[in-house]
């Protein structure tokens, strides 16, 4: 009996153990089962909804070359990378990016990105690096930025059918933007004086524009060619005896460097001055339209894809020139003139005011300072 119960008991034990096993070995097939399944589902969804990381197939590779270092430069590129970024193309490209501002050594890096064979696309930012890329390849297609005149330059044949490798973005002082915006601010005014170096061929292109534009939206203007100081004195003299309303400054090398002078003479006779540039208008004139770089840089990379992957012919793209443009006045100017902007143009305008510093601290002085000397240049 005791024997036929220990056989008995020694079964049951044998029959949990297999059960064990068993339920063990199905849980585990169960679970690889679910795997699987998951991962199939997973590869299901990857075939039927691809991941789209670029909007091409093509790939390229692009130069891109900057000469100057100040921030219209740096708007140019950043705008070309932020647009191509946005139109899903640049993980179509490998870019190079060179910035160099010794003139010999941008030449050489520009002659070894064209002797590597590899570029399919310059993007040159400012004349130099334009001009000098121009002179190195003509198969290459060059997109430049920021050139004011190619067409007077030699970059192109004519703006319209640039006819060869080279097209681009100009970057031309905005002249009938300027010239309208005596309308906007001054609209009382009758006459403006244009003056510009005769040497300059730039200056006397926008002087020239600025003049018919003026003529255009019903202003009367004199043009005055400046080839040194006592000439300027000479032309300030005849503006202030024909009772000229305004005076306007292009962008000029030689009156941006004696502008002081054209300030002093602004304020002392209340002839408000509208110049050609931000930098001029932050050394007392009145008002300006201004380019905004980071548009160009913008419309560059539209053409680079146009070039690239839409195989567009640079020798009949046409360089492109309107851009966003932004009217500002000199707020202190406004003030030292006794201007008064009409209520319907300040939704137009962008008042500009000179940064302002914390005062450091500092002991009190033990007399009264000597007064300040009016019209002190500021760094």
């Amino acid at each position: 009996m005791k024997k036929n119960l220990a056989v008995i008991i020694s079964v049951i034990l044998i029959i949990a153990v297999i059960g064990v096993v068993v339920f063990a070995v199905v849980t585990a097939m169960n679970k690889q089962n679910e795997t699987d399944s998951i991962a199939a589902t997973n590869d299901s969804a990857q075939a039927t909804n691809p991941v789209i990381e670029t909007l091409y197939s093509e790939h390229y590779k692009v130069g891109i070359i900057q000469t100057g270092l100040g921030s219209a430069s740096k708007d140019c590129y950043g705008g070309f990378m932020m647009e191509l970024d946005e139109r899903s193309v640049l993980g179509n490209l490998e870019v190079v990016y060179i910035v160099e501002d010794n003139e010999d050594l941008c030449r050489n890096k520009i002659q070894e990105l064209v002797d590597g064979g590899d570029i399919d696309l310059l993007y040159t930012i400012g004349r130099f690096a334009s001009e000098t890329a121009a002179e190195i390849t003509k198969d290459i297609p060059i997109v430049f930025g920021a050139v004011n005149s190619p067409d007077e330059v030699g970059l192109v044949e004519s703006n319209e059918v640039p006819g060869g490798n080279v097209t681009g973005v100009s970057s031309y002082t905005p002249c009938f933007e300027q010239i309208d915006l005596i309308k906007t601010i001054l609209p009382n005014a009758k006459s403006v004086a244009a003056l510009y170096s005769a040497t300059d061929q730039d200056a006397v292109l926008q002087g020239i524009i600025a003049a018919r534009e003026a003529e255009n939206i019903g202003l009367k203007c004199a043009q005055y060619t400046i080839e040194d100081k006592a000439a300027l004195e000479t032309a300030l003299k005849k503006v202030k005896d024909e009772k000229d309303d305004v005076i306007y400054v292009p962008v000029d090398k030689f009156l941006s460097s004696n502008f002081a002078t054209i300030i002093d003479f602004s304020y002392e006779n209340k002839i408000p001055v509208i110049c050609g540039d931000e930098a001029t208008l932050t050394q007392g004139a009145l008002g300006t339209s201004v380019i905004n770089y980071e548009s160009i840089g913008r419309k560059a990379a539209g053409m680079a894809e146009d070039i690239l992957f839409n195989k567009k012919d640079v020798a009949t793209l046409s360089v492109m020139y309107k851009h966003d443009c932004t009217n500002m006045v000199n707020k202190a100017a406004r003030d030292k003139l006794g201007v008064e902007i009409p209520a319907t143009a300040l939704g137009e305008i962008e008042l500009w005011e000179a940064p302002t510093e914390l005062p450091t601290e500092a002991p009190a002085p033990t007399q009264a300072p000597a007064a300040e000397t009016e019209g002190q240049a500021e760094e």
